[in-house]
């Protein structure tokens, strides 16, 4: 499944998105309606200023041309002087003052007058001015256009762009980190400490919260009920199937056929089991949390499944301090190894262990495997496996009681096969923040 982009990057990304479409029409704009017309009006009193040069300088007694240009470089920029013989193929495009100032030439002498654009020595214009029947070229340096109001405008808005989006991003997070304190609590235990909101989050965040606390104590509540109207129900009937049971042993005639006999004792031993799974349902929903050793409880579980006469493998550290409801966790552990005997036989390897930040226990066998689309369907309650695990007995409530004793636990439950064609493991894993500590 593909990983969703979280809210604050999209929101992020979003107003980012439209702050630099907004600074960038900013800058076209001013370039458009500023910039561009200081452009032709520097290019209009440039173009008046280098032909009355050239036609100054034309008109002069070359005694006097010297000072001329002395006084024309220093109080103006320009320079008059024969241009290298290669100028040609030096040249570069003219960029777009050049073409300006090209215009305003034109405009001003009635026909096209070259301005051509090198880069050495430090990028130089070149203009060749007719006068009369003689070419006078005059030239500038790049520096000598006035730069500094635009170089200033794109830095000023580089760096108000950049402080707009370092504001963005502070703004962001900051509206929308009680949004996430939230998931993560969701995604932790159902009945888990409510999360501690920033003490300056906004008010629907608390409201949220509020809601979320309430909802979670009407759920409480309905499970309880729940949980003790089962039991209720499930301790009522033991007594009438007890009786039932004795009077079919006792009082039935002696001439009764035998496979009569046997089968109303086998139903009744088959409700009775019903009648513990469902006792088991009710007592697993409500969890009381303590702190335990789940390798010693293991432990424990792995001795009276040897006495049952099963194999026991466990790779197991030295302990594992875990939150939990011991009494829950036992009957699941002996779901689990009940569903081995009834379906795998008798071999069992645990493992116990962390895996991509999360607590693992596996409980796997060497029995038949379960193709993947029927997996999730074995968890509800009355699905068996028959064809695929080969045993047509139980009543299809093992692995459905004990995905909800571990969700109460706060784990997962879900199944894989060892490989391809055999064996079968329980998975049950659960987040490690603030739940376990390995020793």
């Amino acid at each position: 499944m593909k990983r969703r982009a979280s809210l604050f990057r999209q929101t992020a990304g979003t107003l980012a998105l439209g702050i630099v479409a907004m600074q960038v029409f900013s800058l076209l704009s001013l370039l458009l309606t500023v910039f561009y017309p200081l452009a032709q009006r520097s290019a209009e009193d440039l173009a008046g200023l280098i032909v009355m040069s050239a036609q100054t300088y034309a008109d002069l007694p070359v005694s006097q041309r010297s000072v001329f240009l002395q006084r024309l470089a220093h109080d103006n920029g320009l320079s008059i002087g024969n241009p290298p013989e290669n100028l040609r193929a030096h040249t570069t495009p003219s960029e777009l003052y050049g073409k300006i100032l090209a215009d305003e030439l034109r405009h001003r002498m009635g026909r096209n007058v070259p301005v051509l654009t090198t880069h050495a020595p430090q990028g130089t214009f070149w203009v060749a001015v007719p006068v009369g029947e003689r070419t006078v070229w005059v030239h500038f340096a790049r520096r000598r256009l006035t730069g500094t109001l635009p170089l200033g405008m794109v830095f000023i808005l580089a760096v108000s762009t950049l402080a707009l989006l370092v504001l963005t991003t502070i703004l962001v997070r900051r509206v929308l980190r009680p949004l996430g304190v939230l998931a993560d609590a969701l995604r932790q235990q159902w009945n888990a400490p409510l999360p501690i909101l920033p003490a300056n989050g906004a008010r629907e965040f608390y409201d949220l919260l509020t809601a979320f606390a309430r909802m979670r104590r009407r759920l409480q509540a309905m499970i309880d009920h729940q949980s003790l109207l089962l039991v209720g129900i499930s301790h009522d009937l033991r007594s009438p199937l007890t009786r039932l049971q004795m009077a079919v042993e006792l009082l039935l005639p002696e001439d009764t056929p035998s496979e009569l006999r046997e089968g109303m004792l086998q139903d009744i031993q088959r409700m009775s089991e019903l009648l513990a799974q469902s006792l088991a349902i009710g007592r697993g929903i409500s969890a009381r949390m303590v702190d335990l050793d789940l390798v010693s409880l293991l432990h424990k579980v792995g001795e009276d499944f040897v006495r049952r006469g099963g194999q026991w493998t466990a790779r197991l550290p030295r302990r594992y301090p875990f939150r939990g409801d011991a009494e829950a966790l036992r009957r699941l552990f002996d779901n689990l190894l009940d569903n081995v005997r009834r379906y795998a036989g008798n071999r069992v390897e645990v493992s116990l262990g962390k895996v991509e930040g999360r607590g693992t226990l596996s409980f796997c066998d060497w029995g038949p495997g379960i193709a993947e689309e029927q997996r999730e369907s074995l968890l509800e309650p009355f699905s068996r496996g028959d064809s695929a695990r080969g045993h047509g007995d139980g009543s299809g409530l093992g692995l459905a009681i004990a995905r909800q004793i571990a969700e109460a636990q706060g784990m997962d439950l879900r199944l894989v096969n060892r490989n391809d064609t055999t064996g079968l493991c329980v998975e049950l894993s659960w987040p490690l923040r603030s739940r376990t500590r390995k020793s």
